[in-house]
């Protein structure tokens, strides 16, 4: 097996590193399908949370934005949505996390 992903906290490291060997996987390998899994059973409170900033972007600039539009725009052109919702992006403020790279 590949050597862990140092960002990961070490617990979760360790978590990894089990799933990992249990499935047959290096822990990169398994880092993504697990980020993946997690994705795609918080998609529905991660959309709504996307529509509702669809909503929001559409009052700002005028033009209606569908969520799926949005969500397109943010993997696209993240700098327009800044412009028109300035105060998105910046739930931790400056204070690194403990996901954040050094």
């Amino acid at each position: 097996m590949e050597p862990l992903p140092s960002a990961l906290p070490e617990y979760e490291q360790r978590l990894l590193t089990a799933l990992a060997y249990f499935l047959g996987r290096d822990a990169e390998a398994q880092a993504r399908a697990c980020l993946c899994m997690y994705l795609r059973q918080a998609e529905p409170r991660i959309m709504a949370q996307v529509n509702y900033y669809a909503h929001r972007f559409s009052e700002a600039t005028g033009q209606p934005t569908s969520g799926y539009e949005l969500l397109d725009l943010l993997s696209q052109s993240p700098e327009i949505v800044s412009q028109a919702l300035p105060s998105l992006g910046h739930v931790h403020d400056a204070a690194p996390d403990v996901f954040t790279q050094p």
